[in-house]
């Protein structure tokens, strides 16, 4: 295995004069990965690939550093047409290297239209300013190009239990090194004990996803770092240099995204972007597999970070921070681990707008690793409104119908149904004025063997006051205003008190409360 140092020597101090590009271009910026140069310049950036050789890749000919430019090129095409341009020739001329022209090609190049850094979705994330709408974008996307990805017999191999089992065992002999540094010698020890039962019990979910053709040459590196997002989502850098790290499971690919999102404390940007990718993909088996892949995106996470700790050009404030970012991914993918044998639950969130429900549903949904199922959310994807977008009291009355509101509960409930089944804890999250919609959730845990919890958040309507008063300037999937606080207050049944119940007052420390509704799911 050889390598060549990541710095900008020999020809590439040529690419990064202004007059290669042309008359215009004043300053140009480079970026650099381990595989990479990346030169932007105001209008343009141009990618070259460098000459190493890392066994899983080889960049190290001329012919090859085409092939896979071009190859590149063609598969990014599909999701970003308009980011992509072309494929260029670096040539040898007697005045030095130029663009394209007639000299000798000594490397190639992929042209593309320059985004702005800011608007890269880790940046965005980190900012707070990702939202529901371009999520959703991100799973449509996603959606239609694993619709008309290839797939085949040469494809479904890397889905096959052999294969998986092979790609845990590389992770399990590649980290063992780390073991009292990134990852504990528990945590180790307990994702691969649950890990190797998973793949030994569950042979058929993996065959039943090759045979129905679920297996396909993916984009192979979907994470935020990958993603534009702004007026219109892009994404970019479909990887094409190895089919083992391309070809998967659908499954594997959406749980990279949705590690990613949990990874940088999103859990309900990650619930939602599911929810929508299995709407649009109409893939809901994906869900009986993802807690598994979501296990092995964190784990690999984690092994390449912690690979940081070994390379001697780091220096050491990197390294530091290298090995606390990898136990984060450790951590994450023993949370993972956890849940692929865990009893199953359902918890129904029950209360008025105003009393912190949507809260406390999601601050316990991150706790728990469950699944959040927001009826306000639901109401307005099933009447093709964009969720996340406010409408004000008086406006759309329609989808606030009687018949809006049965079809709402009855997706609602739908849908915790099939994430139950696969083996998700749920919560369902809506108002659930009357006794009988209860009982309709009581009737779903009868029915999937879950646990059942009815959460009731209360508080004095001094508190709902003050809240209502201030949702206009936050955040919030819901609508409701004070006149519907107060018209939904006349016609609420309180719950009953019984064993599948607690009460809450949200003006408590919310801590406290969810650790008492974690007990109280656990213990039952």
């Amino acid at each position: 295995m050889s390598r060549v140092e990541p710095t900008v020597e020999g020809r590439t101090k040529e690419l990064l004069r202004p007059g290669f590009y042309g008359p215009g271009v004043k300053k140009v910026r480079l970026i650099q990965t381990h595989t990479s140069w990346v030169f932007l310049t105001g209008k343009y950036c141009y990618k070259v690939k460098k000459p190493v050789n890392f066994g899983f890749l080889d960049y190290t000919t001329l012919s090859a550093r085409r092939f896979f430019c071009t190859e590149e090129f063609r598969l990014n095409k599909q999701l970003s047409p308009d980011v992509y341009l072309d494929v260029l020739p670096i040539t040898e001329t007697r005045k030095g290297l130029a663009l394209g022209g007639r000299g000798r090609i000594v490397d190639y190049c992929i042209r593309m239209h320059e985004l702005p850094q800011a608007s890269i979705m880790t940046e965005q994330l980190r900012r707070g300013g990702v939202t529901f709408a371009q999520v959703d974008e991100i799973a449509e996307q996603i959606a239609r190009f694993h619709r008309t990805a290839e797939r085949g017999p040469q494809v479904a191999q890397y889905g096959s239990s052999e294969i998986v089992r092979l790609n845990w065992d590389e992770n399990f002999a590649q980290t063992m090194d780390f073991r009292g540094r990134t990852i504990t010698y528990p945590q180790f020890a307990s994702i691969k004990r649950k890990v190797e039962r998973f793949i030994r019990d569950k042979r058929h979910l993996f065959r039943h996803r090759r045979e129905a053709g679920f297996v396909r040459k993916c984009h192979g590196d979907l994470h935020s770092k990958n993603v534009f997002v702004g007026e219109q989502v892009r994404i970019f850098d479909c990887i094409e240099f190895n089919p083992r790290f391309s070809c998967s499971d659908t499954a594997s690919e959406v749980a990279f995204m949705v590690m990613d999102l949990d990874f940088h404390g999103r859990h309900d940007l990650a619930n939602f972007f599911v929810e929508r990718y299995v709407v649009h993909a109409r893939d809901p088996g994906l869900l009986r597999l993802l807690d598994f892949y979501l296990c092995y995106r964190a784990y690999v996470r984690g092994k390449v970070t912690s690979f940081n700790l070994n390379d001697k050009g780091i220096p050491a404030a990197e390294k530091c921070a290298a090995r606390e970012t990898a136990r984060r991914y450790f951590r994450l993918s023993a949370s993972y681990a956890d849940k692929l044998f865990r009893p199953n639950w359902l918890c129904g969130m029950v209360g008025l707008p105003g009393t912190g429900k949507t809260y406390v549903a999601s601050r316990l949904a991150e706790r728990m690793n469950a699944f959040h199922l927001l009826s306000d959310s639901i109401r307005k994807q099933i009447t093709g409104l964009p969720v996340g977008t406010p409408t004000r009291p008086g406006e759309d009355k329609g989808i606030y119908r009687k018949e809006v509101s049965r079809k709402t509960y009855h997706e609602l409930l739908r849908r915790a149904r099939l994430y139950l089944s696969s083996g998700h804890p749920v919560i369902v999250d809506a108002t659930f004025l009357y006794e009988d919609a209860r009982e309709e959730v009581r009737e779903l845990a009868r029915r999937t063997g879950a646990r059942l919890l009815f959460v009731f958040t209360d508080c004095p309507e001094k508190t709902v006051v003050s809240r209502l008063r201030r949702r206009p300037h936050e955040v919030s999937l819901s609508d409701a205003d004070i006149s519907i606080y107060r018209r939904m207050k006349s016609r609420f049944t309180p719950p009953k008190t019984g064993p599948d119940l607690i009460r809450i007052d949200t003006r408590l420390p919310v801590n406290r409360s969810l650790a008492r509704i974690e007990r109280a799911l656990l213990r039952r």
